[in-house]
Order: C-alpha cells, then sequence, then structure tokens
C-alpha cells in the first residue's frame, strides 16, 4: 500500500456475531453484505483506501474475490474499534473511519460530507454520526440511541429510549449511526482507554471515548438508516433491494 495514505477506511468485519453469526457473509440479491459495504464506501471516492478487517479466512477470501482489500486480525479483540487499530497498524494515514459492517445504505453524500468534517477535528475528539429515529426504534433495543447537546456533542448513548419523556408525548429522538472517525492518534488514544462500566452494561464502544473523556462529535444528518442487527432486518433488507440490481464492484444499488 502507498506511503502517503491522509485518510483511510477500514470496516472491521467478525464471523461470530451472536445476533446474526456469519452476518458479513449473508447474502442479499447473491452478494454478500461486507461486500455491498464495501463497495458503498469505495464509490464515495473520498478515502485514500478501503480495508477490511477480519478474523476470518472466509470473509477475507470473500472480499478479495471480489476485487476488495482485506486484513487478518485476531479473533481476541472485544470491539470493532480495537479491531480497525491493529489494521491501522499496517497502513499509513492521519486519518482513520471506522463503518461499521451492517450499513449497506450508508448515503454516499454523508460519506463525503463525514469526511470534510473529519480533517477538523483534533487528537482527543472522535467523529460519528446520528439520523431520526422512529418511536418504533426509540423503543428497540437493537436501536442505539444517542442524546446531543446543543453544540451537536454527544452527551450518552443507550440502548434504552432517552431522553425520557416525563410529561408524556411522542417525539422521537436520534439514533446513532455506525462510522465513527479519528486522527490517527486520537484511534490509539481511544483504543488504550479501559473499557469502562458503562460500554459493559450497555454493550456500547461510544461509551468508552466519553467516560474517558474523549470529546464526541455526533453530525445529525436525515436519512432513512438500515442497520443489520438481526434476521428480521437481513429480511427487510432482502425485500428493499429485491426489485434492484446486486452490488457491483465499486457500485452498489
Amino acid at each position: 500500500m502507498k506511503s502517503s495514505r491522509s485518510c483511510v477506511c477500514v470496516i472491521p468485519a467478525r464471523y461470530g456475531s451472536k445476533r446474526l453469526p456469519g452476518k458479513p457473509l449473508a447474502t442479499i440479491r447473491g452478494i454478500p453484505l461486507v461486500i455491498w459495504v464495501y463497495n458503498r464506501v469505495a464509490e464515495s471516492g473520498v478515502f485514500d483506501d478501503v480495508v477490511v478487517a477480519t478474523d476470518d479466512t472466509r470473509i477475507r477470501d470473500t472480499v478479495r474475490r471480489h476485487g476488495g482489500k482485506a486484513i487478518m486480525t485476531s479473533k481476541k479483540h472485544a470491539t470493532g474499534t480495537d479491531r480497525v487499530l491493529e489494521a491501522v497498524g499496517k497502513l499509513r494515514c492521519r486519518h482513520v473511519v471506522n463503518v461499521q459492517g451492517d450499513e449497506p445504505q450508508i448515503p454516499i453524500g454523508v460519506l463525503k460530507d463525514f469526511s470534510r468534517h473529519l480533517r477538523r477535528i483534533d487528537d482527543h475528539t472522535l467523529l460519528t454520526c446520528a439520523t431520526n429515529a422512529t418511536i418504533d426504534e426509540m423503543d428497540d433495543p437493537d436501536v442505539v440511541k444517542v442524546v446531543l447537546a446543543g453544540n451537536g456533542d454527544a452527551l450518552y448513548f443507550s440502548r434504552s429510549a432517552i431522553p425520557y419523556r416525563r410529561s408524556g408525548g411522542t417525539k422521537p429522538g436520534y439514533k446513532h449511526i455506525g462510522i465513527y472517525g479519528f486522527t490517527r492518534s486520537g484511534l490509539r488514544r481511544f483504543c488504550r482507554l479501559p473499557r469502562s462500566v458503562l460500554e459493559q452494561t450497555e454493550k456500547l464502544e461510544q461509551l468508552r471515548a466519553l467516560e474517558g473523556g474523549m470529546r464526541v462529535r455526533c453530525l445529525v444528518r436525515r436519512y432513512r438508516s438500515i442497520g443489520i442487527d438481526t434476521k428480521e432486518d437481513l429480511a427487510a433488507f432482502r425485500r428493499l433491494v429485491g426489485g434492484r440490481k446486486g452490488a457491483r464492484r465499486g457500485k452498489t444499488p
């Protein structure tokens, strides 16, 4: 790989998902999910390199067969971002974006906007993204909610419906989108933090940053996100794209 990389995107993909085992290799119109995500990111054109970081040779081989790049990493990583750090050790870059492997239709415009904002962060900041949640999503523990300060900084992430509306009402809040941006040093700083109590309670790695004193800057962009965490999510996505062309190298529907 070239030594002058400025910004790389790493997609962490492990085979042993508890809710949906083998998720990266689940096929939609004959194309594995990890390839849908890889091609969407590559299509944006904003990254100097796109790499899948995996702990499984089946995923590595699948990515390479489809013309992508993959790096083998340890099976012992507790989170996707910890896996990304190992992969980045084999790359040269100033900024790193971690796109979760369950966001096959993250808009290209969001990726471009995210890349522009990424250039402005420092080593103490994690950049991420949120969008509006539906009422049903607010009550779904598989959908991560976020509460924001007036300046766009994240105050807390939870699987519960936050903020709690004591006076009633049904106005929805925001849900978190699985994309993280760091400087190279910021990524290292994050991964050196001890896994926090809140992180382990909610099973949300971004809480490690908040408890560790890092700023979590959240861009709010309005679009309909489809995160694939369960068999039901996968079935819904298959229905959505059932009448469209399958993903091709460098292009997604």
